[in-house]
């Protein structure tokens, strides 16, 4: 089995870059969240990428994430 972790979201708040890499979809979503959050509240743009072994769990991760941005942008 691969030590490497299963999910990789990459998100840029405007100058800066993260890379967040986590075991679970679930503990996936909550970090990038509390970026996001973050980063908006900084008045940030976000952009972000997601990657994973899981296809189907990428895709509910692209498509929580871009709730969460758009909550965060109605605010």
């Amino acid at each position: 089995m691969s030590d490497s972790p299963l999910f990789e979201i990459r998100i840029t708040t405007g100058a800066a870059a993260t890379i967040l890499r986590a075991e679970s979809e679930s503990l996936a979503a909550g970090k990038a969240e509390e970026l996001i959050r973050r980063a908006h509240h900084r008045g940030s743009d976000i952009a972000l990428t997601v990657s994973g072994r899981d296809v189907q769990a990428v895709r509910r991760i692209e498509l929580y994430l871009a709730s969460v941005i758009h909550e965060v942008e109605r605010a």
